[in-house]
Order: structure tokens, then sequence, then C-alpha cells
């Protein structure tokens, strides 16, 4: 009996802003993601970090910084086999507390589990009390944890403690951090360096560290052997306005029970204010070449 099994990771899923409006005026909720769903759903587990809430009547707007989603977007979750979505970011809270239990519940009720922020267990209304997630592949538990260190100070013993307390039930785990400065290539503070933030995390008994936020492709660190990625760049999302937020990359992480065998990285980009595609010859080379020296730096 195998215990092969592969996690997808994505950058920024943000379904808000222009790209709802795409989506609206083609009629098509499935547009943004279809170019990618294949490559997302090749996962047995596939994990995104969902930075709108998901609401009845998001309104339509091309601008502005509070983000909402339509909740028909769930065609192109569904379409893309995700399974988690993390929802500890700096627009959580974007259509308040009853936005965000709104989507955890409208996510659930879609067979999609939920990790970060919640309203709705022992962790409710707490930043460094995760909702904890566990899902079976292979005989193996996996661990799903999400935090936002976006512009407040991160309580490290209670973060740490959160993090260690979530080890004993599971086989591996895998936390999400919504960290660090936009629009930079290498790990900076926000206030809280995201590499410090990361060891500690490792330390306290992560597997696999996913960071978004940025906008921009971070680099790739092993430290204690475990792998963190501090961006994964824009996945969906409708900042045109440079060539650095129209990319980002996907991350296939390859299991044999809790051994991680292999890391396969696919670089992607953005057109049309919103829809993913699967990057190709020299646009697929220059990516690599970003995401391998910025690793470099690390």
């Amino acid at each position: 009996r195998t215990q092969k099994w592969t996690l997808v990771a994505t950058g920024d899923v943000i379904p808000a802003r222009s790209v709802n409006y795409q989506m609206t005026v083609r009629n098509d909720f499935s547009w943004s993601i279809a170019g990618i769903a294949d490559l997302l759903k090749s996962g047995d587990i596939t994990l995104i970090n969902l930075e709108s809430p998901l609401i009845p009547d998001c309104p339509l707007t091309n601008e502005g910084m509070v983000f909402c989603g339509d909740q028909k977007f769930i065609e192109s979750l569904t379409l893309a086999g995700v399974d988690v979505a993390n929802l500890a970011n700096n627009h959580s809270l974007n259509q308040g507390f009853e936005g965000l239990r709104e989507t955890e519940n409208f996510l659930n009720q879609n067979g999609i589990h939920t990790t970060g922020y919640t309203r709705d267990d022992t962790c409710a209304g707490q930043s460094w009390c995760s909702r904890k997630t566990i899902l079976e592949i292979r005989g193996v538990k996996v661990g799903f944890l999400g935090y936002s260190t976006v512009g407040v100070t991160v309580d490290r013993e209670a973060l740490a403690r959160d993090i260690s307390s979530f080890d004993a039930d599971v086989d591996l785990m895998v936390v999400s951090f919504h960290w660090g400065a936009e629009y930079t290539r290498v790990p900076r503070g926000f206030p809280d360096d995201p590499r410090e933030i990361g060891h500690l995390a490792v330390n306290s008994g992560a597997d696999v560290v996913i960071g978004n936020h940025p906008h921009w492709i971070q680099g790739l660190e092993y430290y204690q052997d475990k792998p963190i990625f501090y961006a994964l760049g824009n996945t969906i999302f409708d900042q045109e306005w440079s060539s650095q937020t129209k990319e980002g990359i996907i991350a296939q992480l390859q299991f044999d029970g809790t051994k991680l065998t292999d890391i396969i990285i696919t670089p992607i980009g953005i057109r049309h204010y919103g829809e993913a595609y699967s990057m190709e010859g020299t646009e697929k080379a220059r990516v690599l070449q970003i995401f391998e020296e910025a690793s470099g730096e690390l």
C-alpha cells in the first residue's frame, strides 16, 4: 500500500475587485482559475490562501481596498479541487466578523476545510490561536494552521504554544503565514521578520511553512531540513501594474508518508485582471530563475 501523496500550495487568491468584476461580466465564475485548475487538483491535498471574504451580493467595483468576492467563486474552488483555505490574513475582516463567519460556513458547507482566523471554535477572534484542521491521506494525519503577522507584533510565546499544542495530534504539520513587507524579493519585517517567525514555527513543530502577502515571489529556505516558502506570489489577483505582481509559483510537495521526497515549482502568470495561466518557454525559465536567485539569497 503506497504512502505517496502530494500537497499543492498556492500564493494569494483574491477573487475581489476587478477579478470579481471580470467574472461577473463574463458570467463565468471558473474563468479566473480554469487555466491552472488541472495543476491545482493534481494534489491529494490542495491548500490556498484565500485573501477575501466570500459573501452574497458582493458589490461590483474595480477600485478600493475593502475586499469581497461573490460566493459563486466556489465554482473556481471546486473546479481546482481546493481542500483547505487559510483565512488568516489582513483582509479576512474586510466584511466584519459576520463576513468571516459567512465565509467559513459557506466553504465548509461546500466541502472545503478552513484554518486560520475563525468565529466558530475555541480560537474564535484570537490572533495567535488558529482553527485546527486535520486531513488524513494515505494513513498520514496532516494538520493545518494559519496566522497573520501583518501590521501587528507577534506574541511569540502564544504562537509557539499554539503550534506545539497541535503537534501530538498530527503526523505532519503545515503552517500558513501572512507576513512581511509587500513588493520585495527578500523577506522583511512588517513589523516582525518573517525568517525569525518561520524558524520559530519549525522549532515549535511545523514541518512545512507556506508564507504569503508580499505579492511578489520570494525564496525557499530549508531550516532544520524543513521547507519555508516565504511567498508564492499572486495566484489570482488584479494587480496588472507590474510584471512582479502578475507572476507567481505553485508548489507541489511530494511525500512518502511523512518524508518529503521532492518539490516541483511551476511558474504561473496572470492576465486580463485575474485569469491565471501556466507559463511556458522563456517566460517560465525567467520566473524559475527569479525563484532560484531569491532562494540563493536565503
